[in-house]
């Protein structure tokens, strides 16, 4: 009995002591940012646990080599779930979020109504607002799972929201039913291990959002039909195996596998101006040619490394929270500010040959240095895009005009 107890003591005493020596490593490793994650959880002196804790395990020392290990043995167990079904993996091998139950907390009539009063506000100054609502990447139509797999579907999402906007007059592009098309097929749509659409995809968007407008309001952006055709204005490239997105980054390489990567390069120059700002407030400006000033070839070079970042990313640096683009090859075009997520980072580049000026905010960002409400009320456009991704429907998104309760 003796040797019983004194056995699992020593198993206590070598387990304790390995965790500790690890923790003392991942110290040593980044001490200035475990204080740096300490204080970005402090709230009025309050810790928020949830947020400290994710901080930490996302700069934990071997993480990847943790996930890639897990990741491996659900794929010798054959199986399509990682985590807990936080992802799920179809039959074609992509990523997909699950879900269980839907949450009913968001009043999708309010955020609706937020849009109306948007309109209300800059209809005196011949302001026009449209919604635009992306595709998700689940699809059940080109999507096979196996049995006992629950994804998270957003589609009675996005048509309660619809069903409110147009209810209440607000101009919308469902770009659901747009993809797959003729010109691209589903597996040409999305990243197996992102969420996001795929360049292809987002110009796809870019021309259905250009002749939407050009129907709606009677405009003529790009007659010649030259800047919305990818054929004439842009050289395509791919790029093998380079591409690990963020679904694929919580996964690991093993489980999720490797994208490739078609970006469009442009054939015209151009003369653009752009100012960004990043989460911690700093600004940026850079000016020159489309290129030059929309393109992060940085991007590109993380095939040693997989995990530091996403090639998605190679426009406008995937998503920040502000960003101002001049056109100086078209002082006379229409004014646009878009409210949006990263879906449309690329959309972004790839329209901003037809305008003059293109000011974008992140709808989710929760941000002192800016504010959507008080930027449509000091500045006039001639449009203004609401851009929303399936799965970021919800009050966080449609934070402006809020009324009164």
């Amino acid at each position: 009995m003796k040797d019983y107890f004194f056995r699992k003591k020593l198993f206590a005493v070598i387990f304790l002591l390995m965790i500790y020596t690890y923790a003392g490593f991942n110290l040593m490793n980044n001490p200035a940012g475990l204080l740096s994650n300490v204080r970005v959880a402090l709230n009025n002196g309050i810790p928020d646990t949830a947020k400290l804790e994710s901080s930490i395990n996302s700069n934990m020392l071997f993480r990847m080599n943790f996930i890639e290990l897990y990741g491996f043995i659900q794929v010798l167990l054959d199986k399509r779930e990682f985590n807990n079904f936080t992802s799920i993996k179809d039959e074609s091998g992509a990523l997909h979020y699950s879900s269980f139950y839907r949450n009913r907390s968001d009043d999708y009539r309010e955020n609706a109504l937020r849009l109306r009063r948007m309109q209300d506000y800059v209809e005196k100054y011949g302001t026009k607002v449209m919604l635009v609502v992306t595709p998700s990447k689940y699809n059940k139509k080109y999507v096979s799972l196996r049995t006992g797999l629950s994804p998270n579907d957003p589609d009675s999402v996005v048509d309660e929201l619809l069903f409110y906007a147009n209810q209440f007059g607000i101009t919308t592009l469902d770009l659901r039913n747009s993809f797959p098309n003729s010109e691209l097929d589903y597996s040409h749509t999305f990243f197996r291990t992102d969420h996001h659409w795929t360049v292809p995809a987002a110009f796809y968007s870019a021309k259905l959002l250009k002749d939407k407008m050009n129907e709606e309001y009677g405009l003529t952006l790009d007659p010649e039909g030259y800047y919305t055709d990818h054929n004439k204005s842009y050289e395509e490239i791919t790029y093998k195996g380079g591409m690990l997105g963020s679904m694929g980054r919580k996964t690991g390489a093993v489980f999720s596998g490797v994208d490739d990567f078609t970006a469009y390069w442009p054939k015209f120059k151009g003369r653009f101006a752009r100012e960004s700002m990043t989460n911690d407030g700093r600004k940026i400006r850079l000016a020159g040619s489309f290129e030059e000033t929309f393109i992060n070839r940085d991007a590109l070079d993380n095939r040693n490394d997989l995990y530091s970042g996403s090639q998605y990313s190679l426009y406008l640096n995937e998503l920040r929270i502000y960003e101002s683009i001049i056109n100086k090859d078209k002082p006379d075009g229409i004014k646009l500010f878009m409210i949006r997520d990263s879906y449309f980072s690329p959309v972004i580049c790839f329209f901003s040959p037809l305008c003059s000026r293109i000011d974008a905010m992140w709808s989710l960002e929760e941000s002192d240095a800016i504010d959507i409400e008080s930027y449509v009320k000091e500045n006039r456009f001639d449009y203004i895009i609401v851009e929303v991704y399936p799965y970021n429907i919800e009050d966080a998104a449609f934070n402006f005009f809020k009324g009164e309760k």
